[in-house]
């Protein structure tokens, strides 16, 4: 019996090695403590980081915009849209002259002289000629007087070189010409060209008539133009052009760092590389200007380069930077 009983448990014994053994080959081999520690330490930190330089992925378009970059697109676009077109004059005011008044727009009538308002104390602004503030001449007309007394232009001989005319869309959007010089011509030898053709210039040329009221005729013999030009600087700057690169750009630990821009055009950057796989610098990060400015790259090796970038609304790309290389 107790032969019987030794042989049992040495039975069980080995049963309970061999299906230990068997245990443990399926099984990882367990790290230490301090190691597994460590691992995830490095592990936390590396995602740490990732999290807070990488830059963000965004569906549709490659820059979020806040509220106030919409709302500084929509305010640069109309200026921009004012320069390239000018404004659809409805009122016009010369405070020296005390005049401020209604505009509408007038075309041709079937003689080929331009028409002018049946009012006489509101003024035409011909609709077929460019918009106030546009490349070229505009013209705004009225009358001098009518058979109740004079009309809404009937001092504006007495304007001074160097003296402000304003004229204001339905909108509210003002523009500001300062008068260069008034001439006096006869109505058939008016330089029409001058008046209505081309220039280079953003002018505004005020018409109305003047000389001694022929009465036989019924009009007057002479026509007064005061020649008006937008006041600005030389050319009206572009508030979208090109903005200056970032600067302050490093690399340190897989991230390149850089400093924003001061320019409220700006929406975001973009982030090149170039590495021994790639000699050519490829985009590989866009990130929008509200966002840390940084971008970390888990590729990143010793030799690699890098720049940035500036995007502004109207996605146009500043200069790179200067480059930094990794180590």
């Amino acid at each position: 019996m107790k032969k019987k009983f030794f042989v049992f448990l040495t039975a069980v014994v080995l049963l309970s090695v061999i299906s230990y053994q068997a245990i443990a080959m399926n099984q990882p081999k367990e790290q230490s403590a301090p190691e597994n520690e460590t691992q995830d330490l490095k592990q936390e930190i590396e995602e740490e980081t990732a999290k807070l330089t990488k830059a963000v992925a965004h569906k549709g378009d490659e820059f979020v915009l806040l509220d106030s970059l919409k709302k500084r697109q929509a305010e640069l676009e109309e200026q921009l849209k004012i320069q390239e077109e000018g404004i659809k004059p409805a009122r016009i005011q010369i405070p020296s002259l005390d005049i401020d008044t209604g505009v509408i727009p007038v075309g041709l009538l079937d003689n080929g002289e331009m028409e002018v308002p049946e009012s006489t104390e509101v003024t035409g602004w011909y609709d077929r000629g460019v918009q106030p503030g546009a490349v070229g001449n505009s013209v705004i007309a009225g009358h001098v007087d009518s058979k109740e007394g004079p009309a809404i232009f009937f001092y504006l001989k007495d304007v001074e070189v160097g003296e402000q005319i304003i004229v204001t869309d339905e909108n509210g959007t003002e523009l500001t010409f300062e008068v260069k010089r008034k001439e006096s011509y006869a109505t058939n030898e008016s330089p029409i060209a001058e008046i209505f053709g081309p220039s280079d210039k953003r002018n505004l040329n005020i018409i109305t008539c003047t000389g001694t009221f022929d009465r036989e005729q019924h009009l007057y013999p002479d026509r007064l133009v005061v020649y008006t030009e937008l006041v600005s600087e030389d050319e009206p700057s572009d508030p979208l052009k090109v903005t200056s690169a970032p600067d302050n750009v490093a690399y340190e630990a897989g991230s390149v760092t850089w400093h924003a821009v001061r320019n409220d055009t700006v929406i975001g950057y973009r982030v090149y590389k170039k590495s021994e796989q790639d000699p050519r610098f490829v985009h590989v990060a866009s990130v929008s200007a509200h966002e840390r400015k940084s971008y970390y790259d888990p590729d990143s090796a010793a030799g690699d380069q890098y720049y940035v970038t500036a995007v502004n609304l109207k996605k146009k790309e500043s200069a790179p930077s200067e480059k930094v290389t990794g180590n």
